[in-house]
């Protein structure tokens, strides 16, 4: 049986440890960066419609580029029929009209750049939708140019489907059709096939779509469920997940079939490796070499995630679920983090708290203070983690205001996942409102429509992007002077962490160093006072406008408050860092 634990984790990491070599990371732009995700459908809506558009992002950039990340990436603007709002593609080169214009696209485009930031978009390289021409072609019989793009399969004797395998989204990831006699699998709806990348033809198809995206001036791209892009071919059953064993993180709620199973078969498989190679020599083709991240979700090996960006192979950067999935464990957290520094070797992670498939970050960090009015310090607090830990960052739309995680009617869902599950699992819908650019008017200047695709939260009107800029201690400018701050500290880009060991739950320490200094963060997840020992010589310095105070205990923390320490001397000695984790507590 399949060994999830921590030790099975590293010791598979360790098989793909080639060191990084440091001496490029300063000219790699990716290294350190910081992505905002524009979620197009309620970012802002120009026209009316009650959808967000492309010329709303270009309506908005300013508001992008003030908060001084790197580049942005947007959600896929693709036709489509929009049964998963734009994951299901029936066209993957050209806008749907719901979005705009390939026009808009191109001026979107000139305008990110011309703002010195980079532009990632959103490839879904392993399905399509039904209504795709190509799997229209692959479904007619078996023996068309395209019969074999697509993975199909007889049925079992029995005249069910092939295996066990299971959808995200419940039930059988097989459906049957009888144009061709047989299954099709499908591992998230069932309008969204998956390709058959192992099929030459079907990979060269989809590493022509990078091209022309490329070739229109993109810097790079998000790929979709990097863990689905090959399966088993042998079509093996996933054995059961024996009890309290399988620690998978995945919608639908804790009722969710797909959690019973250890998805050895149709998840994060051995022959992903050549299709991710071939991804990099795509992009490796343009000059400068454009950039691949990629999504890894519902797979309990995302830890390791080295082995997708093998040095100059593979991936170029990969984020996963663990940080946002551990969100009320600090054991968990750390455990993250110490696992991150000792496997990342020539591999890169970019540190997500929230995306369009979570529950926003600030209402699980909340949980853990049983109290009012800390709101927006802890949204502060997840900004500064997520700026501060070693890797790049992607910060999701409304994240910079704090927005807290919504509750819908059931007759506001829109959300597929929601409604399969329902009342089980609340779905992605409140994590993709729409973002609340004044506090007043019907739909809070997101549309000028009578209602919105989704509705506007009542409470995130006092969260609105002119109410914040009033303040100057709102979490949006707090994230811009964070990140400016961030900037013009190069350690942040490309230093090396070292994660403090530490018997006191509610503080988190780490290190970000390199050959000459080093600099300490400390972070206290906690509703209490704490105070972190400093060393003759330390010193606190001033982030975006607070530095706690020091006094005869050492560094003064409050309720949910970090800290950054300047260290004497030039660099961190390799060990001993451990004896400066004694916290200690009120009293």
């Amino acid at each position: 049986m399949k060994n999830t634990g921590r030790e099975a984790l590293v010791a598979e990491a360790m098989l793909h440890r080639p060191r990084r070599d440091r001496s490029r990371d300063a000219q790699e732009w990716w290294r350190g960066a910081m992505f905002y995700e524009v979620y197009i459908r309620s970012f802002r809506d120009s026209d009316g419609d009650g959808v967000g558009d492309l010329q709303g992002v270009i309506e908005k950039l300013d508001h992008i580029a003030s908060l001084g990340v790197d580049g942005l990436w947007l959600s896929p603007f693709y036709p489509s029929p929009q049964v998963d709002f734009g994951y299901d593609i029936s066209d993957f080169s050209n806008v749907d009209p719901l979005y705009g214009s390939m026009g808009d696209f191109h001026e979107l485009t000139e305008k990110v750049h011309e703002k010195g930031m980079k532009l990632l978009i959103d490839l879904v390289p392993c399905h399509t939708s039904d209504q795709h021409p190509w799997f229209k072609e692959s479904r007619q019989d078996r023996e068309n140019e395209k019969a074999d793009w697509y993975i199909w399969a007889d049925g079992a004797e029995d005249g069910g489907p092939p295996n066990n395998w299971l959808s995200s989204f419940g039930g059988s990831a097989w459906q049957w059709d009888p144009r061709r006699s047989q299954y099709y699998y499908h591992p998230f709806l069932t309008c969204q096939p998956a390709l058959n990348l192992q099929n030459p033809e079907a990979l060269e198809a989809v590493l022509d779509i990078f091209r022309f995206w490329m070739d229109r001036g993109v810097d790079g791209f998000r790929l979709d469920a990097v863990q689905c892009l090959c399966c088993d071919p042998a079509l093996r059953s996933n054995p059961p997940s024996p009890s309290g064993e399988q620690n998978i993180m995945v919608g639908g709620g804790p009722n969710n079939p797909f959690r019973k199973q250890l998805h050895l078969f149709d998840r994060d498989v051995p022959q992903s490796a050549k299709v991710l190679e071939a991804f990099r020599g795509a992009v490796r083709e343009y000059e400068p070499e454009r950039v691949l991240i990629g999504e890894l979700a519902d797979v309990d090996s995302s830890r390791f995630a080295v082995k997708y960006t093998l040095q100059d192979q593979r991936l170029h950067a990969v984020y996963d679920f663990d940080l946002i999935n551990a969100a009320n464990s600090l054991d968990d957290w750390r455990d993250i983090l110490r696992v991150r520094v000792e496997f990342m070797a020539s591999g890169w992670m970019m540190n997500v708290f929230t995306n369009h498939d979570s529950v926003r970050a600030v209402s699980n960090l909340t949980l853990f203070a049983e109290r009012e009015g800390c709101h927006d310090q802890a949204a502060k607090l997840l900004l500064f983690m997520q700026s501060t830990l070693l890797g790049g960052g992607i910060i999701f739309q409304g994240e910079e205001l704090g927005l807290p995680q919504p509750e819908l009617e059931y007759e506001d869902l829109q959300d597929p996942w929601a409604k399969a599950f329902w009342p089980d699992f609340e779905g992605r819908d409140g994590v993709r409102t729409p973002i609340p650019w004044k506090k007043s008017g019907k739909q809070a200047g997101f549309t000028d429509a009578e209602e919105a695709w989704l509705p506007v939260p009542d409470d995130h009107r006092d969260h609105a992007v002119t109410t914040q800029e009033k303040d100057p201690d709102s979490v949006l400018n707090f994230t811009r002077a964070l990140l400016a701050w961030r900037k013009e500290e190069p350690l942040l880009r490309t230093g090396r962490e070292r994660v403090y060991e530490s018997d006191v739950a509610p503080v988190i320490a780490y290190d970000r160093y390199d050959d000459e200094r080093c600099l300490t963060f400390v972070i206290n997840v906690s509703m209490d006072e704490r105070w972190f020992p400093m060393e003759a010589g330390d010193a606190p310095i001033e982030i975006a406008g607070a530095c706690p105070s020091r006094d005869k205990k050492g560094l003064r923390l409050g309720p949910l408050d970090f800290a950054v320490i300047r260290r004497a001397g030039n660099c961190v000695p390799e060990t001993g860092s451990a004896d400066r984790t004694k916290t200690i507590a009120p009293g």
